[in-house]
């Protein structure tokens, strides 16, 4: 049986120098891999993993527009920022503390931020804190709630919620899946 499934992301020459579609597809190259060890081990996790891939390709189809806003931040502001939240991970950030590293006011930050990233401040604050819990759980055997804790959030509940929103899958979930095989 020979299907063709439109996909919506197709890597020509022209993508070499566009390594957001190189990521897309291989992101969803890896979900559909997971997805196939999963299938008959664990029907749920492929399940989800199904789900995500489907949603890469359903936010791939419509961000085909070639259109870039001006304004935004440039690239040595959001390296400040970066820099910023990594050495603060385990601290409460405000966005009124962000955009006095800039020496903007929050409004202007906020919207320029969004502009730049696609998302509000305190989203892609909660995404960095997701993402080093993520390298810290790899490593590490500590309980959900000393991993919340240490990066930042209120409490277990609030992690598991954030950690689910921006992986779909629950952090213990995530554990079992990925700290066996590092």
């Amino acid at each position: 049986m020979s299907e063709s499934i439109d996909t919506g992301i197709t890597l020509s020459a022209g993508d070499v120098g566009r390594p957001e579609r190189a990521e897309q597809a291989r992101r969803l190259l890896t979900l559909l891999m997971e997805t196939e060890r999963a299938i008959y081990r664990d029907p749920d996790i492929a399940s989800t993993y199904l789900n995500q891939a489907i949603s890469l390709l359903t936010v791939t189809r419509h961000n085909k527009t070639s259109y870039k806003p001006r304004g935004g931040l440039a690239s040595w502001q959001m390296s400040r920022i970066d820099k910023f939240i990594n050495n603060n991970i385990s601290n409460s950030i405000r966005t009124i503390e962000l955009a006095s590293l800039l020496s903007l006011s929050p409004s202007h930050f906020t919207h320029a931020f969004k502009q730049t990233t696609g998302m509000t401040p305190l989203v892609y604050v909660a995404a960095m804190r997701v993402k080093a819990a993520q390298q810290f759980m790899l490593c590490s055997t500590r309980s959900l709630s000393d991993v919340a804790l240490s990066h930042g959030f209120c409490d277990q509940a609030h992690f598991c919620r954030v950690f689910r929103r921006e992986t779909g899958l629950s952090p213990q979930t995530w554990r079992k899946l990925y700290a066996s095989n590092a």
